[in-house]
């Protein structure tokens, strides 16, 4: 499997470096890994987009 960066993943997105980095930190993803703690993220590239808006329909 191809990992990216919180670069790529924030391009990908449409979000912000910042906004990709904070959610990794705080995600208790397992499939979103660092080697050691302080360094990049490590993001499968084919992770769905989790700041992608929801369709909310109203019945």
């Amino acid at each position: 499997m191809s990992d990216m960066g919180t670069r790529l993943a924030a391009e990908l997105w449409g979000v912000s470096q910042d906004r990709v980095r904070a959610w990794c930190k705080k995600t208790n993803d397992e499939r979103i890994t660092q080697d050691k703690k302080g360094s990049h993220y490590h993001i499968p590239k084919d992770y769905p987009n989790p700041f992608a808006k929801q369709n909310k329909s109203t019945k």
